[in-house]
């Protein structure tokens, strides 16, 4: 684990003062100073500059610091990891971020409680905030048991290459994201002819059977303009909401942009959501998803 005495260092720097940093961490002065002394003189550094008006980092205390948050962290979850195994810290952590809410599981929580609070030892559901960005929710979607165990989003029943197992949960119909400013917005129903003229924006070939059975139809209209996104973010939702252009969409998103308004084809194409976890499950996991596949299959899933 990580040295304790960079809790003395990261609040000194924060606050730039040692005297302040001591009562941060409810510790006398004299003894905050003694770690910061005893780290610097052990690895021969100098990390202070030391001064009547408090302290502030050299260039090297400021290379200390920005990596040691990093140190921190992941000995947290390397702590985690290994209780988790032990069965000391029984807790699942599900990711989550704007456009992947995991409404699927929560859904079903109420009715799944019960059996997690019976089960030895008790497991509790933790959320873990992710972003959409290619360094957040797709990046751990990849490293399934690393800072989060599961996570709910849309997969691929043939076309599938991230590392990982799938309990399918429900099923969300693909629409199309219509801005409020373009003239389908007012429709009930769209169908491929009603988008000629249009540019829509959806993702390249082998986004999934789904995304390529949409991409197929549209393509059959020449009035149809494609326009590659390589991933779901807010942005291109508000980028569309700008342009006018037309998304591609999946109803979960109904409510997800005041903006545009989702309406239905009148093509039945869906995407299966699932509960996504690692290739090799701690038994933890691996008993959490066996009692959320069970309540699953209850629903006909």
């Amino acid at each position: 684990m990580y040295d304790r005495r960079l809790d003395a260092i990261l609040a000194a720097a924060e606050l730039g003062s040692f005297g302040r940093a001591a009562a941060h961490l409810h510790i006398s002065t004299p003894a905050l100073i003694k770690q910061v002394n005893g780290f610097e003189q052990e690895h021969h550094l100098t990390l202070f500059k030391r001064g009547r008006a408090g302290v502030t980092l050299t260039p090297v205390g400021v290379s200390l610091v920005a990596d040691a948050y990093d140190i921190i962290e992941e000995s947290k979850h390397a702590l985690r990891r290994a209780q988790r195994m032990t069965g000391a810290n029984a807790s699942i952590r599900l990711g989550v971020s704007l456009l992947r809410p995991a409404t699927a599981l929560l859904d079903l929580w109420s009715r799944l409680a019960p059996a997690m609070a019976a089960h030895n030892p008790p497991i509790r559901l933790e959320l873990v905030p992710l972003s959409d960005a290619p360094d957040g929710f797709l990046y751990e979607l990849d490293h399934l048991g690393g800072t989060v165990d599961v996570v709910v989003t849309g997969f691929s029943r043939t076309n599938w290459n991230h590392p990982c197992r799938a309990v399918q949960l429900a099923e969300y119909q693909l629409c199309m994201g219509v801005p409020l400013t373009n003239r389908l917005a007012n429709r009930a129903r769209l169908t491929v002819d009603d988008l000629s003229g249009q540019r829509v924006h959806l993702p390249p070939i082998g986004g999934g059977d789904a995304l390529d059975d949409a991409r197929a139809r549209l393509a059959a209209n020449p009035g149809v303009e494609l326009v590659d996104l390589q991933r779901y973010e807010f942005d291109v939702f508000n980028e569309c909401a700008q342009s006018g252009d037309l998304l591609l969409a999946k109803s979960i998103w109904h409510n997800f942009h005041p903006s545009i308004r989702l309406i239905p084809m009148d093509w039945d194409i869906t995407v299966p959501y699932g509960l996504l976890y690692a290739q090799h499950p701690t038994p933890i996991v691996r008993d959490f998803v066996a009692a959320v596949a069970e309540l699953a299959g209850e629903n006909g899933q």
